[in-house]
């Protein structure tokens, strides 16, 4: 058992540097767009919803990487959010170019991911805000020496 782990050390890893995370937001937005459009049998989709469940999980990392990624919270939320009408217009444009139905069930999924995604990025949000507020305050004063 690990007793002895550096909690700032974990906090503080690799990954969660903005160039890597921007490479990962990248990547999450392309395997959405791509995987819009990958065609499924209906007995898979049906069977297992397996494009549902990636949707609901890319459009989750999306915005969880937009909450995190940048400082300010306006533009954090607003990118986060924008998620949305882009799940939105890909099930349209799936819709135009293959002519299966509307999958109203993948709207939701995006939907639902984005809103994971942006609460879990505030949580993280206030969670790194707490923790900055706690080391400011238990730093020693300059002037008291």
């Amino acid at each position: 058992m690990l007793t002895n782990i550096d909690e700032k050390k974990l906090l503080a890893s690799d990954w969660m540097n903005s160039r890597v995370l921007l490479g990962y937001g990248i990547l999450c937005m392309a395997l959405l767009t791509i995987g819009s459009f990958m065609p499924f049998t209906s007995l898979i989709h049906h069977l297992f919803m397996i494009d549902t469940i990636v949707h609901f999980f890319l459009c989750c990392a999306v915005a969880l990487i937009s909450m995190i990624l940048f400082r300010q919270r306006k533009t954090a939320f607003l990118l986060a959010f924008a998620v949305t009408p882009y799940g939105f217009m890909l099930e349209h444009l799936h819709t135009w170019l293959t002519g299966e139905p509307f999958a109203a069930v993948n709207a939701l999924a995006n939907n639902a991911g984005v809103l994971v995604g942006i609460a879990a990025g505030f949580v993280l949000r206030l969670k790194n805000h707490n923790n900055r507020v706690q080391q400011r305050d238990e730093a020693p004063d300059p002037g008291t020496e």
